[in-house]
C-alpha cells in the first residue's frame, strides 16, 4: 500500500490532496493501482507521518509521533476562558517584590473567611492600573481575568460585600501602612535626596461623604469636592498621603504634613519642596519652627522684605514683539542683560544669583498672627481659627476682636481708594469672604466699634458681634451687647490696654523672631518672554472687552443699569486678576428715555510696571541648614513636578475621580488603592527605558490565559504566544517566565 499524493494549482494557492492506492495488474499483465481511500487535503506533516507509518508497517516495524505533530482534537478544540493576563501577571510580580503581600497581611485583621483581605485589596490596586471603575464593576470584572487563577479566589467570594468591608479595614490600616513604606523604599534604593508635597482636589458624583464640601476645583468650577495632600520621595514614590474636607485651607493642611514627619529618621536631611502657598513669613516661620529642610519660593510680595538685589531693572524697558518666540532674540537679549547684572548661568532657561543666608525682622510684621498684611494667607489672618458656628466665647482668644474690627476699618478705608473690596482684600492679604466677614461689624455704632477696639470686647466672639451687628443702631445694639459681656466668663469692667495701630508692634511681645532664610534668585529668559507677551494679550483683550462693552450699551435698547455695567467690569478684570490695573469711569448722558452710559478704562502705569518686575524671575528660599548650591536650589524647585506627575497619573492612569463612595474610611480607602496603584506604575516607569507604564499595560495586555476543560471537567491552560515587542517588554523587566506554559502553570491555582 502506498501514498499518492496530487497538487492542484488554483490561482496562487496550491491544493494538496492525498490517496491510499494498492499496487496490482490488469487482466492484460499491465501494473496499475487501486484507490483504497481518498484522505483528502493533507498538510505536509500529516503527509510525512503517513509515509512514515507506511514504511513502519512495511518492516513490521512500531514508530512513535509526536503528539503535537498530530491533528488532534483536542490540539484544535476552542477555549472555554479567555483570560486577561500577563499585564496582570507583571503587576502582580512587582506587588510581591515589594513585599506589600506580607506587609498588607500583617496590617489587615485575620478572619475566618478563606481568602486574604490581602489578596482582595491586591486584586482592586490592580485593577485601578489597567481596567479603573467602580467597586461594582469590579465584581464583574474580576471573573474575566486571570487573576482568580493568580490570587486563588474563587469569582464568587469577590463579591460586593467582601470588597466594602475590606476597604473599611484598609482605611484603618492606612497610617501603619504610610509608616511602613518610607523603610521599604529605602531598603531598596536607598537615602532620599528630597521630597516633594503638593495638594489636589478630587470632584464626587451625588452628595458624597461628610468631608465633601462645595467649594471651587482646581478647574475653577464649584462641585462637592475633597482635598488630597500628597508627600512623595525624588521617584515619585507615595510616602504620606491624606484625604481633607473640600473647605481646608492648602497651607495648614502643610503644615499638618510637616508635624507629622518632624523628627522621624528616615526623614534626615532631605528638604522637602512645597508650592509657592509656602512662600510668605507666616507660613516659612512655622516651616522654621519644625526643623524639617524645606525648599519653596517666596511669593512675589515679600520679596522686598528680604532683599531688594533682584536685578529686574535692567530689563524693565525690554518688551517682545508679539511674533517672538520663547528662545527668540528677545530672551537673547534678557538673559545678556542679567548676566552684565550679575547673575550665573546654568542652562539656556536657568540664570542664578545667590543671596545667601538673608534674614527679616519679623518684629515688623502685623496682624494677627504677626505678619504683615501683605503677609498674611487666608488661613492664618482669621482671628479665629474656628468658623461661626464653632466658636465659643470661651475660645476666643484675648484681643482678637479688636483687631478684627480694625481690620476692618482698614479694609473700608482701602476699599475707598482702590474701588472695591477684593482689591482691598487681596493689598490685606486676606481673602474677599474674610474681609466681608470683618466689614459686618462697621454696622455697629461708632461706640462700640470703640470698645471693641479698646479691649472691652474681650471673651465675645465674632460670630455673636456679627449677630449684634445685625440689630438697629441704637439701644437695641447696646443691650445685645451689655448682655453678651456679662455673659462671658472673662468679661472684666477694667479698661484693656489699647491695641497697637496694625504696623505697630505689640508691647508685651516676646524678643521678635527674626527669619533667617537661604535665598537665591532665578531668571527663566523664555518665561520672561511668555510673561510679557501674555501681559500686552492681557491689556489688547481689557480694550476689546471696553470697545465692545460701550458699543453694547450704545444700542437703544440697552437696558444695564450702572450696577449691571460694574459688575460686569469687575468679573472680567477679576478673571484676569486686573482689578488693581485699571481705574474704571462710567461716564452717563442723559436722555429722554433711558440714561445712556459710557466706559472708560485708564491704566495705573505705576501698578502695571511694578508687576512686569516679577516677569521671568523668582526667589526661591530654603531652610538656611541645607547644603544645596543656589543651582541645585533651584533645580530642586523645578524638579517639584514629579508630585505633579503623580497627581496626573492617580487622575489619568488610575482615575482617582470621580469618586463613588459615600462614607469618609471608604473615601480614604479609595485613595490608599490610588496610591498603591501609584507605587506598582512608577514602578514600571523606573525599569522601562524606552516606553512607558501606560504603554506598556497596554501592550501586555492582549496576551491572555486560555483555559480548556477536558471530558472529565478538568481545566488545562494555555498562554497565547507573545508577539515580539510583549517578548522585548518581559525580557527587560526579567519577568520572561510568565509567558512560558510549564512556568504558568505551577503559579497558577485552577478555578
Amino acid at each position: 500500500m502506498n501514498l499518492h499524493i496530487s497538487r492542484v494549482r488554483r490561482g496562487s494557492t496550491v491544493y494538496v490532496y492525498g490517496q491510499l492506492v494498492e499496487s496490482q495488474r490488469r487482466a492484460d499483465g499491465m501494473p496499475t493501482q487501486k484507490v483504497v481511500a481518498n484522505l483528502g487535503r493533507l498538510s505536509e506533516i500529516q503527509i510525512e507521518n503517513l509515509r512514515l507509518a507506511l514504511d513502519a508497517s512495511r518492516r513490521g516495524a512500531r514508530v512513535f509521533l509526536d503528539k503535537r505533530q498530530l491533528p488532534s482534537a483536542t490540539q484544535f478544540a476552542k477555549p472555554t476562558h479567555n483570560l486577561r493576563y500577563l499585564d496582570l501577571a507583571v503587576l502582580h510580580e512587582l506587588w510581591c517584590e515589594w513585599g506589600l503581600d506580607k506587609i498588607l497581611d500583617e496590617l489587615l485583621p485575620r478572619t475566618g473567611a478563606e481568602i486574604r483581605s490581602s489578596d482582595v485589596v491586591a486584586a482592586l490596586t490592580f485593577q485601578r492600573c489597567v481596567d479603573p471603575g467602580s467597586k461594582l464593576y469590579a465584581e464583574r470584572w474580576f471573573p474575566t481575568t486571570a487573576l482568580p487563577e493568580l490570587l486563588g479566589i474563587s469569582s464568587a467570594q469577590f463579591n460586593n460585600t467582601r470588597l466594602h468591608r475590606v476597604l473599611v479595614q484598609l482605611d484603618q490600616a492606612r497610617t501603619p501602612l504610610m509608616q511602613r513604606l518610607p523603610r521599604l523604599y529605602q531598603v531598596q534604593q536607598g537615602k532620599f535626596a528630597a521630597m516633594f508635597l503638593d495638594i489636589t482636589d478630587a470632584r464626587f458624583v451625588g452628595h458624597g461623604p461628610p468631608l465633601a464640601e462645595k467649594a471651587k476645583t482646581k478647574e475653577g468650577v464649584v462641585e462637592r469636592k475633597i482635598g488630597l495632600v500628597l508627600l512623595c520621595n525624588d521617584h515619585g514614590f507615595p510616602v504620606r498621603w491624606e484625604v481633607l474636607a473640600g473647605k481646608r485651607p492648602e497651607a495648614s493642611a502643610m503644615h499638618d504634613v510637616f508635624g507629622e514627619i518632624r523628627g522621624l529618621d528616615w526623614v534626615g536631611d532631605a528638604p522637602v519642596v512645597c508650592d509657592r502657598i509656602m512662600g510668605c513669613s507666616a507660613e516659612i516661620a512655622k516651616l522654621l519652627g519644625t526643623g524639617v529642610r524645606f525648599v519653596t519660593a517666596l511669593r512675589s510680595n515679600e520679596w522686598t522684605s528680604y532683599t531688594t538685589d533682584v536685578p529686574h531693572a535692567c530689563i524693565d524697558d525690554l518688551q517682545p514683539s508679539p511674533e517672538d518666540s520663547p528662545s527668540g532674540s528677545c530672551a537673547t537679549e534678557a538673559a545678556r542683560r542679567v548676566m552684565a547684572a550679575g547673575m550665573q548661568r546654568v542652562s539656556s532657561t536657568l540664570y542664578v544669583l545667590d543671596l545667601g543666608v538673608v534674614e527679616r525682622d519679623a518684629s515688623t510684621q502685623a496682624t494677627i498672627t504677626g505678619a504683615s498684611p501683605s503677609d498674611a494667607s487666608p488661613s492664618d489672618a482669621s482671628p479665629s481659627d474656628a468658623s461661626p458656628s464653632d466658636a465659643s466665647p470661651s475660645e476666643t482668644r484675648l484681643g482678637d476682636v479688636s483687631r478684627a474690627m480694625m481690620l476692618a476699618r482698614q479694609v473700608d478705608a482701602d476699599q475707598r481708594v482702590v474701588g472695591n473690596l477684593s482689591s482691598a482684600a487681596r493689598q490685606l492679604g486676606i481673602t474677599r469672604a474674610l474681609a466681608t466677614k470683618y466689614c459686618r461689624l462697621l454696622k455697629l455704632g461708632a461706640d462700640l466699634q470703640h470698645e471693641i477696639i479698646e479691649g472691652h470686647a474681650r471673651g465675645i466672639s465674632l460670630a455673636r458681634l456679627c449677630a449684634i451687628a445685625k440689630l438697629p443702631q441704637g439701644a437695641a445694639q447696646r443691650d445685645a451687647f451689655d448682655r453678651a459681656r456679662s455673659a462671658s466668663p472673662i468679661a472684666s469692667t477694667k479698661r484693656a490696654r489699647p491695641v497697637m495701630a496694625i504696623t505697630e508692634p505689640r508691647e508685651d511681645s516676646v524678643e521678635p523672631m527674626r527669619l533667617r532664610i537661604h535665598a537665591v534668585v532665578a531668571f527663566n529668559p523664555e518665561l520672561f518672554v511668555n510673561q510679557r507677551q501674555n501681559a500686552q494679550k492681557q491689556l489688547v483683550d481689557v480694550k476689546i472687552f471696553v470697545r465692545e462693552l460701550n458699543a453694547s450699551l450704545a444700542r437703544p435698547r440697552s437696558k444695564r443699569t450702572v450696577r449691571d455695567i460694574e459688575a460686569e467690569i469687575d468679573r472680567m478684570l477679576r478673571r484676569r486678576s486686573l482689578l488693581e490695573v485699571f481705574k474704571i469711569r462710567i461716564d452717563e448722558t442723559p436722555t429722554s428715555t433711558t440714561p445712556r452710559y459710557q466706559v472708560s478704562a485708564e491704566l495705573d502705569l505705576v501698578q502695571w510696571q511694578r508687576r512686569r518686575r516679577h516677569d521671568g524671575f523668582s526667589v526661591i528660599v530654603s531652610h538656611p541648614d541645607l547644603a544645596q548650591s543656589a543651582a541645585e536650589l533651584c533645580s530642586l524647585y523645578r524638579a517639584k513636578d514629579a508630585v505633579e506627575k503623580d497627581f496626573q497619573i492617580i487622575k489619568g492612569l488610575v482615575r482617582l475621580r470621580p469618586i463613588w463612595h459615600h462614607t469618609d474610611a471608604k473615601v480614604r480607602a479609595h485613595v490608599t488603592l490610588c496610591m498603591l496603584a501609584l507605587l506598582l506604575e512608577r514602578t514600571l516607569n523606573e525599569r522601562l527605558k524606552h516606553v512607558s507604564a501606560e504603554h506598556a499595560i497596554e501592550t501586555l495586555s492582549t496576551c491572555c490565559l486560555n483555559r480548556f476543560q477536558d471530558t472529565h471537567g478538568k481545566s488545562h491552560y494555555v498562554v497565547t504566544q507573545p508577539d515580539e515587542a510583549q517578548q522585548a517588554l518581559l525580557r527587560e523587566l526579567k519577568l520572561a517566565s510568565l509567558a512560558e506554559d510549564n512556568d504558568v502553570v505551577e503559579r497558577l491555582r485552577s478555578r
